[in-house]
């Protein structure tokens, strides 16, 4: 899979004010929440965004909301850097993702933030049997040109994919997106920079339960509480539950 020059610019407009760019490592950093001696059934893995690495996830408290309602985590280090080499997918896949399988986890979703939320929809889109679900707080789209071509043809249900102008991999994010049986939750700030992009292309094909708005931009103070709220709702859904 590659991704074009103007997807890379894009990416890098989200990183804005965050000098150099960290190195990548094998296998890809990740912090683990779970006690093998009482492991979860269900794992949900993160990606962050905006310049963010794993530990701001611990820093935010999102690992205590799975030791609250039953479910392990995995903050990963998926940083730029992965993208911008073109190593998120092999790297997430080969040391993260199969890893949980291979230790017995029943059902795997995905949490991405911002960057991490276009990062999580690539991967789901390309090995949608190793995922269970994906979790989006303020994703990233892509290029503005997908957002422009399937809003023009009157939105996701209507855009026809094989006369599209997009990049392959854009056409398989938002195939995925619409045809999918996979779960997708969606939160976001109502003050958000790309709201107006949840709304018009998203809420129209997920269900009403599966989106959360607060008041709020594109911050952690705004996706912290949003996290919380999803965490009790996968709960109670059953997810979590053998």
């Amino acid at each position: 899979m590659t991704m074009r020059f103007s997807i890379i610019n894009s990416l890098a407009f989200l990183l804005s004010g965050c000098l150099g760019m960290a190195p990548t490592e094998v296998p890809l950093p990740s912090i683990v929440t779970a006690d093998v001696s009482s492991r979860h059934d269900t794992v949900v893995i993160m990606l962050p965004g905006r310049g963010d690495r794993a530990d701001s996830f611990i820093r935010e408290g999102f690992e205590s909301a799975g030791e609250r309602w039953g479910f392990d985590t995995i903050a990963t280090d998926a940083h730029f850097g992965y993208y911008m080499k073109r190593s998120l997918l092999p790297r997430l896949h080969d040391d993260i993702v199969l890893p949980a399988h291979e230790a017995g986890y029943d059902k795997v979703w995905l949490l991405g933030i911002s960057m991490g939320g276009f990062g999580s929809l690539l991967y789901a889109s390309e090995n949608p049997e190793l995922v269970n679900g994906v979790i989006l707080l303020a994703p990233f789209l892509g290029d503005s040109s997908s957002i422009e071509e399937i809003a023009a043809s009157g939105g996701l249900m209507n855009w026809d994919a094989e006369s599209s102008q997009l990049e392959d991999y854009e056409i398989r994010i938002w195939q995925w997106i619409r045809d999918a049986e996979t779960p997708l939750i969606l939160g976001y700030g109502e003050a958000d920079g790309m709201a107006d992009g949840y709304r018009q292309l998203l809420t129209d094909v997920l269900e009403p339960s599966s989106v959360y708005t607060l008041e709020g931009g594109h911050k952690w103070t705004t996706w912290k509480p949003l996290w919380e709220q999803i965490a009790a709702d996968f709960n109670r859904s059953g997810v979590t539950q053998p």
